[in-house]
């Protein structure tokens, strides 16, 4: 196929059926559950979301669109935490299922988009992510899998790797560096093993946006490795209060546009309160 500019939309942690994050604009009642009215917070975490819907929908026109969820899309019944709406994991499945059709037509969706669903923290989605990537009809692999523990998303030649789980964000002076080792790593183990070495790495997981980048040097010919940890949909929790009770809480999303020549833009974060 032709090459055309492309935006990759890209999310994670949406953490659906926790108190704290992202849920449907109205009242909501499961099978099991009775009724559920959205928090303070999450009026405002959807508010924003209607903003980061409404900035890919601009930068999408005339291009290609590529939505991948990376990672945590349930909250799950873990931990006996108390921080859920509902325990029950097939009611926060098809809850998250009409949050994302939402976010998809809010998107602009059309034929051709593709969608994309990378595995969590087991603990938080068990195995519902296959159930849920399959409804929404996301991109299988060669063995038919909806959902995958990690995955190469190759546009225009640059090839994307995304993986729930990665490097912290790092703080202060610090911020970054993390993230920046993490791809030298990558790098260094890809060419030792011959295998390939991604363009982009996105994780998801600690909730923090960072955005890093590494050089890379055959012979004279350089290249950059970008790494992207995107930001969540979720506020703190019980015990995000208790690891980074100072930290900002960032809610939000990542838009990285990828040019039919192979130009790798830099992500543009959208994040609630900046």
């Amino acid at each position: 196929m032709k090459n055309s500019d492309t935006i990759q939309a890209v999310i994670s942690d949406l953490h659906t059926g926790s108190i704290h994050a992202l849920t449907v604009a109205r009242k909501w009642k499961g099978e099991r559950t009775m009724w559920v009215y959205p928090r303070s917070e999450q009026v405002a975490i959807r508010k924003h979301l209607d903003r980061y819907t409404d900035e890919v929908l601009q930068a999408r026109k005339g291009k290609k669109l590529k939505l991948i969820v990376n990672g945590d899309a349930i909250d799950g019944d873990h931990h006996s935490t108390p921080d859920v709406f509902t325990r029950d994991i097939g009611e926060m499945a098809d809850l998250h299922i009409e949050i994302m059709s939402d976010i998809q037509k809010k998107m602009g969706w059309q034929r051709g988009d593709e969608l994309y669903y990378i595995k969590g923290t087991e603990v938080h989605t068990s195995d519902k992510e296959h159930y849920i990537a399959e409804k929404l009809n996301a991109v299988t692999d060669s063995e038919g899998n909806y959902a995958h523990d990690t995955f190469d998303v190759v546009t225009n030649g640059v090839v994307s790797r995304f993986v729930h789980h990665g490097p912290g964000a790092g703080s202060g002076a610090n911020e970054g560096n993390a993230l920046r080792n993490w791809l030298k790593a990558i790098y260094y183990d890809s060419v030792k093993d011959k295998e390939v070495v991604p363009d982009i790495f996105y994780t998801g997981h600690v909730h923090n946006p960072t955005y890093a980048t590494f050089e890379t040097r055959a012979g004279m010919n350089y290249k950059i490795m970008h790494g992207v940890i995107t930001p969540s949909w979720q506020a703190k929790n019980r015990y995000a209060w208790m690891k980074a009770p100072v930290s900002r809480n960032k809610i939000g999303g990542v838009i990285h546009e990828i040019k039919a020549d192979g130009t790798i833009c830099v992500p543009k974060f959208s994040v609630m309160g900046y």
